[in-house]
């Protein structure tokens, strides 16, 4: 009996968070309200407080979701691939979650404002902080093998962790915001995939002297 309850309660939850995201399509998602997406859920304003402390505990936990199905979709790729095959398919992961639904994806951004973290409580925030650290490490993991291996530049992982974070969502913003014309986006992740494993293994060639005098193309080097 307790299990069955424990299961109402959880899928109960689960529709509270599915009517919030359909309500979140709208471009005015961020004045939606708790009591519109207890009439959406068809429950009462009363339910959604049994499951969710405030509207931000409902965008934290869309955001935690959200993460949580990227990490298992990481947890599915062959940990024996070669380096780069295994950050292609990260990447790969990683570009379609987050184009694949724009609701989720900007409930993800709103979800990492300081501001709002600010509000959070704190087992919520815990939680929150939690699931990113298991994304990040992925990434981070697959860098530092590949310096311990010489494929990618001598460098901090940090340092080299930075510049793909920056080229990953430099890309994905450029999508959302409309700034690239709409296009193939296999071609356009491929672009990306390409420019992020040369700042990754090219790292130490780009000293202030190259910067001044860059070599003619037909000079560059070529990756091994």
């Amino acid at each position: 009996m307790q299990d069955r309850r424990s299961r109402e309660f959880d899928r109960r939850g689960q529709d509270i968070l599915a009517a919030a995201l359909a309500l979140f399509e709208s471009d005015d998602w961020e004045s939606v309200t708790v009591d519109e997406i207890a009439r959406r859920a068809e429950v009462g304003k009363g339910t959604i407080y049994k499951h969710f402390s405030s509207k931000d505990d409902i965008y934290a936990q869309l955001a935690i979701d959200f993460q949580r199905q990227i990490v298992r979709r990481f947890d599915e790729i062959d940990t024996a691939l070669p380096v780069i095959e295994a950050l292609q398919r990260h990447l790969h992961v990683a570009w379609e979650a987050h184009l694949s639904r724009k609701d989720l994806h900007r409930v993800f951004l709103f979800c990492s404002r300081i501001e709002f973290r600010s509000r959070l409580a704190a087992d919520t925030l815990v939680e929150l902080e939690r699931v990113e650290q298991q994304v990040t490490a992925h990434t981070s993991e697959l860098i530092a093998r590949g310096i311990a291996e010489g494929i990618f530049a001598d460098q901090p992982p940090a340092t080299l962790m930075f510049g793909a974070q920056a080229a990953f969502w430099g890309a994905i913003q450029l999508v959302w915001s409309g700034y690239l014309s709409e296009g193939d986006r296999s071609s356009q992740l491929d672009s990306l995939t390409k420019f992020l494993l040369a700042g990754l293994i090219y790292h130490d060639a780009i000293t202030a002297d190259a910067l001044a005098r860059p070599p003619a193309r037909s000079q560059t080097m070529q990756p091994s």
